[in-house]
């Protein structure tokens, strides 16, 4: 039976970001399956690690197929491990699985280094990567977002100069070194169409990127909703994430403010409800930005709930203010049927593309006006709904890994296995 680790720069069960939940979905699919699988995550770094890790403490394990190393911290420039000998025991750490196939979601935590070492000992072993964001271009923690706030729309050695204030000559040696890492891997992954094409104008030969959205199991669409419950969800909105600056909560929290100086009440009441963070989070990041009336936190969620969660809402808000890829948080509105209001770049405009309402990136007034355009509105909240399709299921995802990761002669030798099974 094949071996499969599936490698992650985080672990969902202590922080909850849409590449480490992709992976582990992955992970439990494949146990699901039968299959013989791992799955090793990391604490993203120092704080995290002085929460659940004692002083000598390398390793937790949830079960004896799902581990989370302590993470040291890394540097986002050189993306290796600080100290050699971390990097030497994960290599030993990862080489002790002799598994057939790693399957990387990111590599952050893990290292370059890593993975060179790791590769080269396992020259048979099966090596696949997911790109879920832009570290291996953008030095600045892969938002490709410039120091001073502006988007940034491609990468070159004298931009990144100037914006990280180091010599261009170390952005070529990055660059090179990055594009040797990833021609180490068999198969590139991306969730996008958006991300493959940033990395192919960046270097990346085209066809090495193949493009499989993250899987993610649902239930039945909700039945069908009365005009008067689609008239009240028609004045409720939500939003799911993270207290980050990058998430954009501050321009949702200024939409809002726009709203209620400048519009009268109405017949339906606007609510805007804030999920995964709660005030005081909120307040750390900008304590100088007053809420609305119409604005309440619920604090943090289940994961498992979410869908269920978003049911209750008409529109689902999505305001980042750099190039997200693949959100979660975009599946999970189209299992919940719930449309969205997102802003208008990278995998947000092209995930929500033809069932949502896109407004300009960090733009207050464009959100404050996206939202207006659909409040109150039923029959609108309608039409929306019904032009969403559900995600891509975690069978269907394993189906076109196996398609996309697996070579010809190992597809049809399995193949010949379950059909023994079968009879």
């Amino acid at each position: 039976m094949t071996r499969i680790v599936i490698v992650s720069h985080s672990h969902p069960n202590l922080r909850y970001g849409g590449g480490e939940v992709a992976a582990y979905r992955q992970f439990q699919h494949l146990l699901s399956l039968g299959e013989d699988a791992y799955f090793v995550g990391s604490t993203i770094g120092p704080e995290d690690s002085d929460k659940f890790f004692g002083r000598s403490q390398q390793v937790l394990s949830f079960s004896p197929r799902d581990f989370c190393l302590q993470g040291r911290g890394m540097d986002s420039f050189t993306m290796d491990q600080p100290r050699i000998a971390d990097e030497d025991w994960l290599v030993e750490f990862l080489l002790a699985f002799r598994a057939d196939v790693y399957h990387f979601h990111h590599f952050w935590n893990i290292g370059a280094g890593t993975i060179r070492r790791l590769r080269a000992a396992l020259p048979k072993a099966r090596f696949i990567c997911t790109l879920h964001e832009l570290t291996a271009i953008c030095a600045n923690h892969g938002q490709m977002v410039k120091r001073s706030g502006e988007l940034c729309y491609s990468s070159s050695e004298v931009a990144c100069a100037a914006c990280l204030a180091r010599p261009p000559v170390d952005f070529v040696l990055r660059r090179a070194r990055m594009l040797e890492m990833l021609e180490g891997f068999d198969q590139l992954l991306s969730p996008s169409e958006f991300l493959r094409l940033r990395f192919e104008d960046w270097g990346v030969a085209p066809g090495r990127i193949a493009v499989i959205e993250n899987g993610l199991d649902h239930a039945d669409a909700a039945t069908a909703e009365t005009p008067q419950e689609l008239m009240r969800k028609s004045g409720r909105f939500a939003f799911f994430g993270q207290a980050t600056p990058t998430k954009g909560l501050d321009v949702l929290i200024r939409a809002a403010a726009l709203i209620e100086a400048q519009v009268p009440e109405s017949e339906v009441p606007l609510d805007i409800e804030i999920h995964g963070v709660d005030k005081a989070g909120f307040a750390r990041l900008w304590p100088d930005l007053e809420l609305p009336d119409c604005v309440r936190f619920r604090g943090r969620y289940r994961p498992q709930d979410c869908v269920d969660i978003m049911r209750g809402y008409g529109w689902i808000i999505i305001p980042s203010v750099w190039w997200e890829n693949s959100p979660v948080v975009i599946q999970e509105a189209r299992a919940a049927g719930t449309p969205m209001i997102a802003s208008d770049i990278g995998g947000m405009a092209e995930k929500t593309a033809g069932w949502g309402i896109q407004f300009r990136t960090g733009d207050a007034a464009a959100l404050a006006a996206a939202i207006l355009s659909v409040h109150g509105d039923a029959e609108l909240l309608a039409e929306h709904k019904a032009r969403i399709t559900p995600p891509l299921d975690l069978a269907g995802f394993q189906a076109e890994w196996e398609r996309v990761c697996t070579p010809a002669a190992e597809r049809d030798l399995k193949k010949e296995r379950d059909l023994k099974k079968v009879g």
